[in-house]
């Protein structure tokens, strides 16, 4: 009996040592994060390119950067969350998307709606996408085909000129170079939000509004 309580209190003890471990590190973590991106211009790159797309009418002067990937399940569940926060605040804030493809299919997806961008269709490709995630980016059974069908749903996009706009050689540029922009910020998964620089800590819509409080009234 003794031997069994013996090993209980050091299955605890280890579990308590693992967790608190683990969070020590996380903090961490975001401390080297915070060190790196406070001696950024969050105005200019790494946080920002000239080419990258964004919206709003910044009156407040409020940047915020979101990292993305298409095929991200995190990022299309979290699209909802940053539409509310537009559509609250595009007088006060630059919304600033950039690019992670870490996905099989990632590429192909930003190639859709960066072509898009050129009939200004961005923000409602942009949405088929993510809300057709679930049929054309199934883990192990991938059909991104899928998308050309979806997006005849989109109207006045132009399905031609569009898969002759995502041959552009730019756009495999510009996600290198976000590639190397987000390595520069410590971004490792999708979706990251900076708010003029500051890295927002937790996925939700309370953190996003909370954040782009503390810096729009600081």
């Amino acid at each position: 009996m003794k031997n069994k309580s013996l090993v209980a209190i050091t299955l605890i003890v280890l579990i308590a040592l693992f967790v608190g471990g683990g969070y020590a590190f996380k903090n961490k973590e975001e401390k080297k994060v915070q060190e790196v991106t406070a001696s950024i211009d969050y105005k200019k790159d790494p946080f920002i390119r000239e080419y990258s797309p964004s919206f709003g009418d910044n009156e407040k002067g409020i940047y915020v950067v979101e990292y993305i990937d298409p095929e991200c399940e995190s990022c299309a569940l979290f699209n909802g969350i940053i539409k509310d926060f537009y559509k609250e605040y595009y007088k006060d804030i630059k919304l600033v998307i950039r690019y992670l493809a870490n996905h099989k299919n990632s590429e192909y997806a930003i190639r859709i709606i960066e072509a898009a961008r050129e009939q200004n269709k961005y923000l409602e490709v942009l949405d088929v996408v993510y809300s057709k995630q679930p049929l054309w980016a199934q883990h192990n059974n991938e059909k991104p085909e899928l998308l050309m069908g979806f997006l005849e749903e989109v109207e006045g996009l132009d399905l031609v000129k569009l898969q002759k706009d995502m041959q552009n050689p730019e756009i495999k540029k510009r996600i290198n170079l976000d590639l190397v922009d987000a390595q520069k910020l410590q971004v490792r998964g999708t979706p990251t939000i900076f708010i003029n620089g500051k890295r927002l800590r937790s996925l939700s819509a309370d953190a996003l509004e909370n954040l782009y409080i503390s810096e729009a009234y600081k």
